[in-house]
């Protein structure tokens, strides 16, 4: 009787440290994947903020020649899935750019 109980025992406590190992790993997967998205955030926050830094160094006047050019002013029309503020320079690339597997979306916002 023992024995048996010894063996119940042990494989009960197999079963539970199995059942704990695989929320761990769950929940690791999960913050990864939450982290892994915020790191995406703080990519381009860091890109925008570098690229307002080199645009401070340019004079007021070749800024505001380049505003003109580019018709900031106006609004641009923003389909489903597009990401950026109203107003910003429309480039237009091949959807086979999003499609390839080596696409990686480092575009500033």
């Amino acid at each position: 009787r023992e024995d048996i109980g010894f063996v119940c025992l042990t494989t009960f406590v197999v079963i539970v440290e199995i059942g704990f190992l695989n929320i761990l790993i769950a929940q690791l997967a999960l913050i990864y994947e939450r982290l892994s998205l915020d790191k995406e955030g703080y990519a381009k926050m860091n890109r925008a903020y570098t690229c307002v830094e080199i645009e401070s160094f340019l004079s007021v006047k070749y800024r505001m020649k380049v505003w003109d050019e580019f018709n900031f002013e106006m609004p641009l029309q923003f389909d489903a899935g597009d990401d950026g503020p109203s107003g910003g320079i429309q480039v237009l690339e091949p959807a086979s750019v999003r499609a390839a597997k080596k696409y990686v979306p480092d575009r500033v916002l």
